[in-house]
């Protein structure tokens, strides 16, 4: 315990100011005085297995609390370690503070152990790295949270070195910046409402900017009171709850779904795009319609980007942006063309009969099933995840978390370790592929530590199932994609977990129910046939 307030203190009491709560790692000697200041403000550290986990648990933290969260890797390889993580925040907008351990400055230019220029390999991933002012510390905090928080939210890395953390400091911890919405100018609403009330066939695109903010309360009641139908990106699902009549599904990683997709958005006269970031999306989306046709862009800020023409952009307050055009239409999109849009991909995603093991469409509908709106569910980077995002139905605004920015295997168990810390109360489930769970098997530990009731569903088919669908397309042969299989079910009682081992749909239906009732952590190693990925995407 220290006596008095240092730097690392003005930080932490800073980052606190701001609504932080959680921050993750693996200690250095030169972030211990770092660590200490959180705890003490109130920022609980939690020890990950390895630093670009702990960056995934940090980015859930953000996702689902809309908080910043803190990564503190020490020196050398803890940063370099975890830069891949600190790129994930970035493209997945999840404001991430990067604490970054460094030498004592005495030693700069001298010493070369485990040393190399910090600032220079974060500046690429992040939206702000600088080496911390010891002298305005707090404010150069605030400079950063500033930073990170701004629309579209993302990473940014303050290089602490460690005489600067444990100097003192009598620095005042600034506020953050009261911000108001702005009115609208009337013109704007006009020109907007203008576009939405000659729109016979409007058709929303809806992306992760939605699922922030309360923006699903106005964004329901704009698609409702004009009748406009809702396709969104992967992170945005449940921004409409998909259960409802004007929910069409995701688009965005399935050439074949996306095929689909793409014959309604020729049909429409009017794309209204709400927070929908391309980032989210294949390279197919590039000059996705064209140039003349009518598309209205409504979100926080701009998004700079060429992927495709963008339209009249109305940019603010997004609920107050959407509440202001929600007025009344005349859309007059037949409800025979919606159903038979939903009916076209929901033949696609259907269960196929396997061969052996259990259909992973049959597998994800039962889940599907069972979704509550109180959920909260990661799902790996793979094959699973892109038939995920078109069988699972959400109820919820960013119910169902992913990196679909960055893309990054071994994210869904730290992403959901992140989620259940930071809603306790919650059921968390974890769907992952097993190339996925073997990236990032040591967090484990982390959930058993905690004894967080995350259900782990892990879909095992001993091959990196997507990339060896490609190889298949591309007519190559399958090569550096099968591997040996583990007993998940055992690894996880070595962990002191639940684990169950199922090879037919009845009994994953079975273990599903009883390790969500045991409110513990649990793993449920499933048996999967893959074949039927080469059909839905």
């Amino acid at each position: 315990m220290t006596s008095r307030r240092t730097v690392a203190d003005a930080i932490a009491s800073t980052l606190k100011a701001y609504g932080a709560e959680w921050a993750f790692g693996i200690p250095g000697n030169d972030v211990l005085e770092l660590i200490r200041a959180c705890e003490e403000a109130g920022i609980r550290f939690v020890l990950a297995k390895s630093e670009p986990s702990a960056a995934f648990m940090a980015d859930a933290v953000y996702q689902v609390t809309g908080k910043p969260s803190v990564l503190i890797p020490a020196l050398g390889p803890g940063l370099a370690n975890a830069i891949s993580g600190i790129a994930g925040a970035t493209q997945e907008r999840s404001a991430l503070i990067v604490l970054g351990g460094e030498m004592a400055t005495k030693q700069m230019g001298i010493y070369t152990h485990q040393v190399f220029d910090h600032v220079a390999l974060a500046t690429p991933v992040t939206k702000w790295a600088a080496t911390l002012n010891p002298n305005r510390a707090a404010q150069q905090t605030a400079k950063a949270l500033d930073t990170a928080l701004a629309y579209p939210a993302g990473a940014v890395l303050l290089n602490c070195p460690a005489d600067h953390s444990r100097a003192p400091s009598d620095e005042p911890i600034p506020a953050p910046p009261r911000r108001l919405p702005a009115a609208l100018d009337a013109g704007v609403v006009e020109t907007g409402r203008d576009l939405l009330g000659r729109a016979k066939r409007p058709l929303a695109l809806v992306g992760s900017g939605a699922i922030r903010d309360g923006v699903d309360g106005p964004l329901r009641a704009l698609v409702e009171a004009r009748q406009i139908p809702v396709l969104t990106t992967y992170k945005a699902k449940g921004a409409l709850d998909e259960h409802h009549a004007l929910a069409l599904g995701s688009v965005g990683l399935s050439p074949i779904m996306d095929a689909v997709t793409m014959k309604l958005i020729g049909e429409a006269d009017l794309l209204v795009l709400i927070g929908f970031d391309p980032i989210e999306l294949r390279d197919a989306w590039i000059d996705a319609w064209p140039a003349d046709r009518a598309v209205l862009s409504l979100d926080w800020g701009p998004l700079p980007h060429r992927m495709f023409p963008a339209g009249t952009e109305i940019f603010g307050d997004l609920p107050a942006v959407l509440t202001a055009l929600a007025g009344s239409g005349t859309a007059s999109w037949p409800r025979a063309r919606l159903d038979a849009h939903r009916s076209e991909i929901a033949e696609i995603v259907r269960p196929r009969t396997p061969s052996a093991g259990i259909s992973p469409a049959a597998l994800f509908k039962a889940v599907s099933d069972r979704v509550q709106p109180g959920w909260l569910m990661t799902v790996d980077v793979g094959a699973h995840r892109i038939l995920a995002n078109h069988a699972v139905f959400c109820r919820s605004p960013g119910q169902l978390i992913q990196s679909n920015g960055l893309c990054h295997m071994g994210y869904a168990l730290p992403a959901a370790i992140g989620a259940a810390l930071a809603k306790p109360d919650r059921p968390v489930v974890a769907l992952i592929g097993d190339g996925s769970l073997l990236m990032s098997l040591g967090e484990l530990a982390v959930a058993a530590e905690h004894n967080l009731p995350i259900v782990v569903v892990v879909l095992d088919d001993q091959a990196l199932a997507l990339i060896k669908l490609k190889q298949s397309k591309m007519q190559m042969a399958p090569r550096a994609v099968d591997f040996a299989g583990a007993r998940f079910d055992r690894l996880a009682r070595g962990f002191g977990i639940e684990g169950y081992r199922v090879g037919s749909l009845a009994d994953f239906e079975h273990a599903f129910d009883a390790a969500l009732a045991s409110r513990e952590p649990a793993i449920i190693d499933a048996f999967v046939d893959p074949s039927e990925y080469w059909e839905q995407m």
